[in-house]
């Protein structure tokens, strides 16, 4: 049987009291991918894969990555 996912991008932002655009700028983003995770249209099996692999791995997401030095500093 396939799930459906429902995003709660919306419901968590509005609950912090933030727009779309600040969300988009905060992340460096368009506002249109904003509004499309919102709207379920793209990006929400990415996050449900994300979500799965964290139970799988027994972590968090920032346990999935780390930040790469570039360059010469």
């Amino acid at each position: 049987m396939e799930k459906n996912y429902v995003s709660k991008i919306a419901k968590l932002r509005e609950e912090q009291g933030l727009t779309q655009r600040q969300i988009a700028e905060r992340l460096g983003v368009d506002v249109s991918t904003v509004r499309n995770w919102e709207k379920g249209r793209e990006g929400v099996k990415m996050f449900v894969r994300v979500a799965k692999l964290c139970e799988l791995f027994d972590c968090q997401p920032t346990d999935l990555f780390e930040e790469e030095k570039i360059g010469n500093d």
